[in-house]
């Protein structure tokens, strides 16, 4: 490991670029961990069920006959912990920067609690299959260019597969209130150095990282947002995962909208210092459900924004697109 750590320690990349202060700041800000099992798991079922399945890499006969796998951001482990069911031959490990894994794993699961914008902690070409996902909001620009691409690419075996999936943040048909949320949404990611176009960018940067396939294979599905299909279970589920993150959104830019909301750096300073001091998921949990109970008075005007988003759903048509890019390592 101490290899490995001087590897790490040896980056050309200046350190102010790898910083985790975006890392699902949306959660951190509006102080409510306790969304993030299910937002995360609602986007793992949505991705699952658009693809009808959990990953489109050719990877199978490699997962079925024992590879080893690593998911980065894996959250409490949804895709992984389904991944170790469905291909119980193989091995996974599981990083994050916020430790709300499960108490209880398959035998076949490890996860671990760190900051993979430090260097992912393993030796080069460890894993045959790379899986990432939903990171349009965590990573800048900079930090997928500079460094993301090619760390992934780095501990990667050679044949091995790198798999990354996003959402577009722009929607089709939005509504005049969606529109404007979304408008504000944008302004205070890219204050922040985030592209919020960067799903549409990962083949374009993808493709250029040395020793990628090409082309980059890209795949992609258009769902559509309406709680009113009640015969289509995929866009129920879209659409309350929709909702909630919405949610978290509101909760982001609720000073921006004029909502009644607390100075949220503070909360996310004091929710930062909890999870570095406390690497437990429980305690990380009832922190955050305690403090955002609090707020309260903010609740009924976020409410009544989602019901307008929700109609707008329903009224413009709107759709989401999500997107899959996955390329193999030539040497």
């Amino acid at each position: 490991m101490g290899t490995i750590q001087s590897k790490l320690n040896n980056r050309s990349i200046n350190n102010k670029t790898l910083t985790n202060s975006n890392y699902r700041g949306l959660f951190l800000e509006s102080n409510n961990l306790a969304a993030v099992d299910e937002v995360i798991h609602l986007g793992h079922c949505v991705l699952r069920e658009g693809w009808n399945g959990n990953f489109s890499s050719p990877i199978k006969p490699r997962l079925t006959s024992g590879a080893k796998v690593l998911d980065v951001g894996c959250g409490s482990g949804a895709w992984i912990c389904e991944m170790s069911s469905d291909y119980p031959s193989s091995r996974y490990i599981g990083i994050d920067l916020l430790p709300l894994f499960p108490t209880t794993k398959p035998f076949n699961v490890q996860f671990i609690h760190h900051d993979f914008l430090n260097g992912l902690p393993f030796p080069d070409s460890t894993f045959d299959f790379v899986h990432i996902r939903f990171m349009i909001f965590d990573l800048t620009e900079t930090q997928w260019e500079q460094f993301m691409y090619s760390e992934l690419m780095r501990v990667c075996k050679i044949g091995g597969w790198i798999e990354i999936s996003d959402p577009e943040l722009k929607l089709i048909n939005e509504g005049p209130v969606t529109e404007r949320i979304n408008y504000s949404f944008r302004r205070k990611l890219q204050s922040r150095g985030i592209n919020p176009d960067v799903t549409l960018l990962h083949a374009q940067h993808f493709s250029s990282t040395p020793n990628i396939s090409s082309p980059v294979h890209h795949e992609h599905r258009e769902l559509t947002i309406s709680s009113k299909l009640s015969h289509d279970k995929l866009a129920q589920s879209f659409t309350t995962y929709m909702l909630e993150s919405y949610r978290c959104i509101l909760n982001s830019i609720g000073h921006e909208l004029k909502l009644n909301i607390n100075n949220s750096n503070v909360r996310r300073n004091s929710l930062m210092n909890s999870i570095k001091k406390n690497n437990n998921s429980e305690h990380i949990r009832r922190s955050s459900s305690i403090s955002s109970s609090k707020q309260g008075g903010k609740d009924a005007e976020i409410d009544k924004l989602l019901k307008t988003i929700e109609t707008e759903f329903e009224n413009y048509g709107t759709r989401a697109t999500i997107h899959r890019f996955y390329a193999t390592k030539t040497e």
